[in-house]
């Protein structure tokens, strides 16, 4: 099995993964303009349509990492954007970060499903061992989203990177392995299915 990230389509029942593209920046763009939805990101909301293109393009641009737009099926509508970063294909690992979702999804079934497809493709198709999250200390309710999925708390990076407004950040580690990933699938599978 060669670990291998590449642009893939993730189908769900609510979600549809699709690889990050300039056609999302008007979608993403209308519901990325909310402050609070940016407290912990690397940077803040979008300013304009043409700061959300230059995003996309960014996102796009980095060669270490694979972005998809995450978008609602029953509306058509992009709903956020996750990422797959950190990618160390010798270690067979990568992280799954950058993930945001408009206020509309908050609390629905989006997140979970869309962190099922990431983690499925991840452990199923490109033979992951270790899948990583990290999210600034402060944000609490990442936190708690986290070890509602089965992730795993692993400790704190102190001082890990300066954020918005140059704070520096202490970042929490959440993991999940290969070994957990059998029982995590059924339970996120079993949220949804509720």
């Amino acid at each position: 099995m060669s670990f291998e990230v590449q642009p893939v389509v993730l189908e769900g029942r609510h979600v549809r993964l699709e690889p990050l593209a300039d056609a999302h920046a008007e979608g993403l763009y209308e519901i990325g303009q909310v402050e609070e939805d940016w407290a912990y990101m690397p940077r803040g909301c979008f300013a304009s349509l043409a700061d959300c293109r230059d995003w996309v393009a960014e996102a796009r641009g980095q060669a270490d990492q694979q972005a998809f737009a995450i978008v609602d099926r029953a509306s058509g509508r992009p709903a956020g954007s996750s990422r797959y970063l950190t990618i160390r294909p010798a270690h067979r690992g990568l992280e799954i970060g950058w993930t945001w979702l408009g206020r509309d999804w908050q609390r629905s079934p989006v997140n979970t499903e869309a962190k099922l497809l990431l983690l499925g493709h991840a452990f199923e198709t490109l033979g992951a061992i270790r899948v990583e999250f990290k999210t600034d200390e402060r944000n609490l309710r990442s936190q708690a989203a986290l070890e509602r999925i089965g992730a795993v708390r692993e400790g704190v990076f102190r001082r890990h990177m300066v954020v918005q407004g140059g704070v520096l950040r202490n970042s929490v580690y959440f993991s999940v392995v290969y070994a957990d990933w059998h029982a995590l699938r059924e339970a996120l599978q079993d949220k949804l299915r509720r």
